[in-house]
């Protein structure tokens, strides 16, 4: 009788051991499809308060919204591929154009831009890229950092602006020769409210909007054709109000192409062969292309 009693027992502790580390395994399951991220939601994991901090951020919002058209894009291409493997670029809605906003050559330069950046470190840090220029850098206060070039030639100028603890920043780069001076790139990032970003370079312009859980909600981003914004249109450090329409609110023959991703369409229009094309991706189609 002792011998099936304690045998019962042992029964009853396996079998509540067994319901318990099945408990654990949900649990965990649970916490890891709760935390997943595709590759075209925002997946932020640096909070910290520096410029390249902040400039992180900005590659992850970024990031979510090139992985979201080129994805789509890809997707649509290939259907249109396996419909007609011959002549698939003869099809209209075949795009030969590729979604890739906001090439900065100075990022690469910006990256170095970190808070213990001195003078003394950054001519061994950027010796690479100073084709054996004199290098100086310095802190001018107020947020600004800039770092030189300086050859008998010409002065190649990087300017940082940003406020520690700041969600925003621009960055300029600039070229000084035959005592002028001309402005060769700039890029600006701003955290406009909670999940709206807006993105800003020469000729090129994206807003985007994010839910909570960091899926897109909305985005344009558009590309002008013939001209480039002037001092006026800046939008760091002026309190900038932007909606949905402060992307692609000119006269659309003044852009070279608009991508617009609202209600699960994305919608891809351009004109840089000739004519106005439009196409419009229904998100839904290629659902499973985001699951890796």
């Amino acid at each position: 009788m002792k011998k099936t009693v304690a045998f019962l027992l042992s029964a009853l502790l396996l079998l509540l051991c067994s319901c318990g580390n099945e408990k654990n395994v949900t649990e965990t399951s649970t916490t890891e499809a709760a935390v997943y991220k595709s590759a075209d939601m925002l997946d932020i994991t640096n909070f910290g308060t520096s410029f390249t901090d902040c400039l992180s951020r900005f590659n992850a919002v970024l990031s979510a919204v090139k992985n979201k058209v080129q994805i789509l894009e890809s997707e649509h291409n290939k259907a249109i591929k396996t419909q007609n493997p011959e002549k698939y670029f003869l099809e209209e809605n075949y795009m030969l154009t590729y979604f890739d906003p906001f090439l900065i050559n100075s990022l690469i330069i910006a990256e170095g831009f970190e808070e213990r950046m001195t003078e003394e470190k950054a001519k061994e840090y950027f010796a690479p890229y100073s084709n054996g220029a004199d290098i100086r850098y310095e802190s001018e206060g107020s947020g600004i950092s800039s770092l030189s070039f300086i050859s008998e030639e010409s002065v190649k100028k990087y300017r940082v602006e940003f406020l520690k603890g700041e969600n925003s920043f621009r960055l300029t780069a600039l070229t000084e020769a035959g005592g002028a001076e001309t402005v060769d790139e700039i890029l600006e990032f701003v955290d406009l409210s909670e999940n709206t970003y807006i993105i800003q370079s020469a000729d090129t312009r994206c807003y985007v909007e994010f839910d909570d859980e960091g899926k897109i909600v909305y985005f344009c981003c558009s590309v002008l054709k013939n001209s480039v914004y002037d001092e006026a249109d800046r939008i760091y450090g002026k309190n900038t109000k932007a909606d949905r329409s402060w992307a692609s609110s000119g006269d659309v023959n003044g852009y070279l192409s608009i991508h617009t991703y609202s209600d699960g369409i994305l919608t891809h229009s351009e004109c840089s062969s000739g004519p106005w094309k439009t196409v419009e991706i229904n998100e839904s189609d290629y659902a499973s292309a985001f699951i890796f």
